[in-house]
């Protein structure tokens, strides 16, 4: 793709999505593309630069492909360059790019294990770090943890801390940006059946207990931004998330460790 192509003019409004183009970030993308002021541009960032073309072209805001993979250091080269040439004022960041990884830890790959701490955690912390010296006052930024990073699970492990990791580094980073206007909402859906799982996940979601939550992309996002737009720091979106929060508070961790691995 050509950079020329892809150039705005400086110092413009961007609203930056990453994940957008598939699952939750796609549920975003578009409810923002409903409700965001007209000059705002949309910058969108996905692996997958056909998928990334073929949403943005049913949307009403001016959109900007950036097909890059955020396990990559190149990546954040190549956007902080961008960012650097064309420095945009960054309304909104929307870090939602992630990985699933689900089964025992000893049966998984070392491959697989690197991918979701890059997705979940480190392209998490990097792209906020990139795009904090162009937010100002009233600028958000969003975070997709889950139900998961509530308490840990055998059979997420790896995963369930990630998103622990994610709702703590959120909502301490709320804490230091409080008196520069800038406000953090960390939200916490129940498993969504989007292509943020593969095949073989969906199977064993729905033969555990998960099944029982299963929330819709749109609906979770609507509750999303509502609450972000009220400036909570924390959104949990289900009635049974909100029990499982509940239960991971009152009750002793190792009794939540037995009761999960009933399932």
């Amino acid at each position: 793709m050509k950079e020329a192509e892809d150039k705005q003019a400086a110092g413009k409004a961007v609203a930056l999505i990453t994940g957008a183009s598939s699952g939750l970030g796609a549920a975003l993308t578009r409810l923002l593309d409903e409700t965001l002021p007209d000059e705002m541009v949309l910058w969108l960032i996905a692996r997958d630069e056909e998928k990334l073309m073929a949403f943005s072209s049913s949307l009403r805001h001016e959109s900007r492909i950036l097909a890059l993979d955020l396990s990559r250091d190149l990546s954040f080269e190549r956007l902080r360059g961008i960012l650097d040439r064309e420095k945009p004022v960054l309304h909104l960041l929307v870090n939602n790019a992630g990985q699933g990884c689900s089964g025992s830890f000893s049966c998984l790959e070392p491959e697989s294990l690197d991918l979701l701490c890059d997705l979940n955690v480190k392209a998490q912390v990097s792209m906020t770090a990139l795009a904090l010296p162009f937010m100002a006052e009233g600028s958000s930024i969003l975070f997709t943890a889950s139900v998961a990073a509530f308490l840990p699970q055998p059979g997420f492990a790896a995963y369930a801390a990630s998103k622990a990791f994610i709702l703590s580094f959120g909502l301490a980073l709320g804490g230091e940006l409080r008196q520069k206007g800038i406000r953090v909402t960390v939200t916490c859906p129940n498993p969504m059946l989007t292509d943020f799982f593969t095949p073989q996940q969906k199977e064993a979601l729905l033969k555990s207990y998960k099944r029982l939550g299963i929330e819709d992309p749109d609906r979770v996002a609507q509750k999303t931004l509502a609450a972000m737009r009220r400036n909570k720091s924390l959104v949990v979106t289900s009635f049974a998330g909100k029990l499982i929060r509940l239960a991971a508070k009152l009750l002793p961790t190792g009794w939540m460790l037995r009761m999960i691995r009933w399932d």
